[in-house]
């Protein structure tokens, strides 16, 4: 049998939302769009098939919902680990994940005997954000700005310590409103949470997969969280290097606030008034304007030094931990 004859299955991802939208959705359809497969079937979630289109569309791919997974542990990076933080055996998540996606292939009618399985590394390996290892989709939806900001509360079970309870969110709601913003509370459901972001003039929040989100729908995010003393691995940058240029392939405007976790909620409030007035958007006509700046054209670049093998790359290790430390 050809490749061109073979069934490619895409098994439904168990990560966190965030390594999906940056480290997964992407590399899927950089595999179709390369690939040389007679169909290809998306397993996901029901409301993820908006993450895996193609860009003007494929008549090979399929998508098949999956039902409610009982999956064991949590989510973390592309992976899910177990009550005191070990990462689950890779073999062990394939196997959970291929099961679950031959059943809904079978509920559908799909017939996959014969199928090849494409599934996450299980150990976080990264793919970079350029075209030659991903394809990424701009989901912003063309509608006017009605909104001024958009609270993306952080809500994950592992390390519930960063989070905030929702009394705190809504007292951030009611002081911003004060000062004569308008605000939304981010909705879980994939679909209406990006129009909520197409029509923001900013998202705000700790870091969280809804704030990657907003990168893709290209709406400016404000973002707190870690400083640089905690390394983002494997590659070691920081939360604020990965947000404002390694983990944004269309160059959206982001603040990254390294104040930690539990910020003063008059701190949020400062710095989200002047993260409007220094990237927030004004008119539809502001969405480009960023990205074109020569500043972000630079970090860019060197953003792509710190995703290179490094066995590949002509420089030095001196000199990318001086982009890495000092440059992005």
């Amino acid at each position: 049998m050809s490749t061109a004859d073979k069934t490619l299955v895409v098994v439904p991802y168990v990560g966190e939302f965030g390594w999906e939208l940056m480290n997964w959705q992407g590399r899927v359809r950089w595999e179709i769009a390369h690939g040389n497969h007679g169909r290809v079937i998306v397993c996901a979630r029901p409301d993820r098939h908006l993450l895996y289109t193609m860009p003007r569309g494929d008549a090979r791919v399929v998508f098949c919902p999956v039902a409610a997974m009982n999956l064991p542990g949590r989510s973390n990076e592309d992976h899910r680990v177990d009550d005191a933080g070990r990462p689950m055996p890779p073999a062990s998540l394939r196997q959970i994940v291929e099961a679950h996606a031959r059943a809904a292939c079978e509920q559908a009618g799909i017939d996959v005997r014969d199928a090849t399985f494409l599934t996450p590394d299980y150990r976080a390996a990264l793919w970079p954000t350029t075209r030659g290892h991903q394809l990424f989709l701009d989901h912003r939806v063309q509608q006017p700005i009605t909104t001024d900001v958009v609270l993306v509360s952080r809500r994950r079970d592992l390390a519930p310590e960063r989070n905030q309870p929702p009394s705190w969110w809504d007292g951030l709601a009611a002081q911003l409103e004060h000062h004569g913003l308008s605000v939304e509370m981010y909705t879980s459901r994939l679909d209406e949470a990006i129009h909520q972001l197409s029509r923001a003039r900013l998202a705000v929040g700790a870091s969280t997969g809804g704030l990657h989100m907003a990168s893709l729908c290209r709406c400016p995010h404000y973002v707190w969280g870690c400083g640089p003393e905690e390394r983002w691995t494997p590659l070691g940058v920081t939360n604020r290097q990965r947000y404002e240029t390694v983990w944004n392939p269309f160059g959206t405007p982001c603040r990254y606030d390294e104040c930690g976790w539990q910020p003063a909620m008059s701190h949020v409030v400062a710095q989200t008034r002047w993260a409007l007035h220094e990237i927030g958007l004004k008119s539809r006509r502001s969405l480009s304007a960023w990205s074109f700046k020569p500043k972000w054209r630079v970090k860019r670049r060197l953003a792509g030094l710190l995703t290179t093998d490094p066995d590949a790359s002509l420089l030095p290790w001196r000199v990318r931990e001086l982009v890495k430390e000092r440059m992005v």
